[in-house]
Parts: structure tokens; sequence; C-alpha cells
């Protein structure tokens, strides 16, 4: 059985090459079965310019450099940062990276984006941590980047990217997302929190005037850092948020958009 399964793989491999010219050797095939390669929609561009995403966990040997890129945005620990870096996995979260040119010296890493899962829907994932290389930026690589993940999303059968942002609902507007409600994701911190805290951390203004009996918190979950706000309990008003106004605040109380697009 196992000559034979090693047959048909070969064959496959052989196969593939043939009519793509794009699978370049054995490891990669494995790969591509396992849910984590894909051809890229620019893949046109000679392999110096060749532009493509690649989960951080099939790339070890980047973590340190796209800890600094993604730490360029938001400050934290090189440590800590790795160390988070290190949970992608093919089962989610999976931290993709954008990169240009073959692997070696002529690699650039070029940006970041992390897709978590949905609490309540299959079929769709969280998009977070999004940031172009500040070196690189004016050059289009924000959309490459965005349309590489949904690339990435939508092979691996999700149907739907939600996202939020604080001042950037505009270009993802024009990419094609538009204003949604809010949804919770499965971070790692969210699985940490108390429902009852997490509910508090997004209420847009109109249910202020109605509290809700919460769920007692623990000193400790206090001192963790705040997630992404959840889905935020109304009024009974309607909820109005445009590309210039929105309801909805972050744990800091600052306005944020949520926004999806379905792939």
């Amino acid at each position: 059985m196992s000559t034979l399964c090693n047959y048909l793989l070969h064959k496959l491999d052989l196969c593939y090459f043939c009519f793509t010219g794009k699978l370049r050797n054995f490891s990669e095939l494995i790969s591509l079965l396992d849910g984590d390669v894909q051809n890229s929609k620019h893949d046109d561009a000679d392999e110096a310019g060749r532009i493509h995403v690649v989960p951080i966990h099939r790339r070890p040997d980047l973590l340190v450099p796209c800890a600094d890129l993604v730490n360029s945005e938001w400050r934290r620990s090189q440590a800590a940062r790795v160390h988070s870096l290190q949970k992608s996995c093919s089962e989610f979260p999976v931290c993709l990276v954008l990169l240009q040119g073959p692997r070696g010296r002529e690699e650039r890493l070029l940006g970041h984006a992390r897709l978590t899962r949905v609490v309540g829907h299959g079929s769709s994932l969280f998009v977070e941590s999004v940031v172009v290389s500040k070196q690189e930026r004016g050059k289009g690589y924000g959309r490459v980047l965005m349309e590489e993940t949904e690339l990435y999303a939508k092979r691996r059968g999700f149907k739907r990217l939600c996202l939020t942002t604080h001042d950037k609902q505009h270009f993802y507007a024009h990419l094609g997302y538009v204003l949604s409600t809010p949804v919770q994701s499965t971070g790692a911190v969210m699985a940490l929190l108390p429902v009852g805290m997490l509910m508090r951390l997004s209420r847009a203004p109109n249910a202020e005037a109605n509290p809700t009996k919460q769920t007692p918190t623990r000193m400790e979950d206090l001192e963790l850092p705040p997630p992404p706000p959840p889905p935020p309990q109304f009024s009974g008003d309607p909820v109005i948020q445009t590309l210039t106004e929105t309801p909805y605040r972050d744990a800091r109380g600052v306005p944020i958009f949520w926004m999806h697009k379905d792939i």
C-alpha cells in the first residue's frame, strides 16, 4: 500500500509539473495537499518578481524578520511576537507572509496578515494584523496582500472574510469590503476572557442606557490585553454605520469600523 501511494503521488507530482510548470519539488506537493500552498494571482511574473503568500509555519526562518515587521506597527517584545507567530498552523490561526522573489538573498518580505476562525460562522475567517513593510508602502502591496489572503481563504473553502479598522475603511471598501456588524474571532486572548467582559468592551453608545447583568470578572482577567471587540448589545434602535461615522468602539473607546467581504 505504501509503495502504491508513493507511486501515485509521484505521478501526480509529474502531471502537475507538466501542466503548470510551477511545482518545483515533491515536498511542495505535500504542502499543497496539506492546504498550505497555493497558486498566486501574481504568478505570471518571472521568478525574480513573483509575489506570493506563505504560511509562516512553513518558513520558520522568517519568524524573526516577520516579528520585526509586525512590531514596526504594533510594539511588543520580539520574543513575545515570535512566540505568537509560532502558533500559526494549518488548523488556524494562520499567519501569512507576503514574499517576492526566489528564496534566498533576493527574497523580500513585503507584508503579513493573520487569519482566525469566527465564532458561530464556520465559513468565515477574521483578518487581523494586516501590515506592509514601511519601505514598501505606496506601491500597491496592500492590495496584493489582501488579494492573496482572500485567495488563500477561498482555496481553503471559506466564503467570507471579516475585519475591523480604525482609519482604512475607504481602502477596504475599494477592495470590495462592505460595512458589517461585529463578530467574535477565536483568538487566544478572547478565549480567556469571560463573555460578560467581552460584551462590555465594544458596546455601541445606544446600548449604554440599557445595561445588562454582567458575568463577574476576576482581577487577573482584567490585566490581559484587550481583544478585538465582540458583538454589542443594542437597545432596539437601528445602528447606523457609514464610511465616515460608526457607533462602535474598541476597548480603548476609539471608533472602529466592522467590515466583511464575500469571496
